[in-house]
């Protein structure tokens, strides 16, 4: 009777095996990931021999959202079985099962599609959290296994925009001082190398100019930052020439992140200050006064 040997391996074989390539000791790095934490996870994820994983290039994603991932359908054929495991996200399928930040959908027939919902809790405003899609597939009848296919994934916060004015001036007298900055809040993505963030705002200041006599009225300044804050320089002060209580009112329109498209602004759009004009104190009368001769 002849034995027939299989290529079903412990993930330490595995990494025994193919330890010199740098993306599949990445992607076995994050198998082992899931197997430590997702005890429920019962077969084993099996190369081919030899075996040089399919790693594409990342892709960014925005967290809360859902995503649809289809394997390619030239090289799909009826009845073939796929196994995915997703690190970060939640496989929208009743068969699959979810432990922690990962998701599996065990063997399933001509499963070459599936959505993820990235809910992933990111820490800082502006930081990433990374995920990662591992899939194979194997053959029915032979049970030939396919390579790993393994697609990074970087989760970013969508892109937001709230104006800060607590501890700002928001009554004043024609001729004080203001100065400083009005900060903005932001969440999404920077840009690594320049200015990820644009905020565009305007200006309304009918009868005030600031101290040096300036017109304070615009329309679509923009302020940019690379960081969770962007500041938006207020005039060194307010001087109300409209003899009328007169406003300053500093409204967001739009703002957006590192990627195209138009981010969400916050509760917070508009900074309002009250500018009362200068008291007159008109001349002094009297009932009476002497008249010399």
């Amino acid at each position: 009777m002849k034995t027939i040997q299989t290529n079903s391996y412990t993930l330490t074989q595995i990494a025994m095996l193919t330890n010199t390539h740098v993306f599949w000791k990445k992607a076995l790095m994050g198998m082992m990931f899931i197997f430590l934490l997702s005890p429920f996870v019962l077969a084993q994820f099996i190369p081919p021999i030899p075996s040089v994983p399919g790693v594409q290039t990342a892709e960014e994603v925005r967290v809360t959202s859902s995503v649809s991932y289809d394997l390619n359908n030239a090289s799909h054929n009826a009845g073939e079985e796929y196994r995915w495991a997703v690190l970060g996200g939640t496989i929208d399928d009743i068969l699959a099962v979810t432990v922690g930040d990962t998701s599996i959908l065990e063997w399933t027939v001509d499963a070459h599609t599936i959505t993820v919902d990235w809910l992933t809790v990111i820490g800082s405003p502006i930081g990433s959290a990374p995920g990662e899609i591992i899939v194979q597939k194997k053959t029915p009848g032979s049970s030939c296994y396919s390579e790993f296919q393994i697609l990074d994934i970087s989760m970013w916060n969508s892109a937001t925009a709230d104006l800060d004015p607590s501890g700002l001036a928001t009554v004043m007298c024609s001729g004080d001082g203001l100065g400083g900055n009005l900060p903005v809040n932001l969440t999404g993505a920077p840009d690594p190398s320049a200015a990820g963030f644009v905020v565009t705002y305007n200006i309304s200041a009918l009868g005030l100019t600031d101290l040096g006599g300036a017109s304070l009225d615009v329309v679509g300044a923009t302020v940019t930052s690379n960081t969770e804050l962007a500041n938006i320089a207020l005039p060194d002060g307010l001087l109300n020439t409209s003899g009328a209580t007169a406003t300053y009112t500093l409204t967001m329109t739009e703002m957006h992140d590192d990627f195209d498209g138009l981010g969400t602004l916050g509760a917070t759009t508009e900074y309002i200050i009250t500018v009362h004009p200068t008291p007159v104190t008109g001349e002094i009368n009297s009932g009476f006064s002497l008249v010399r001769r």
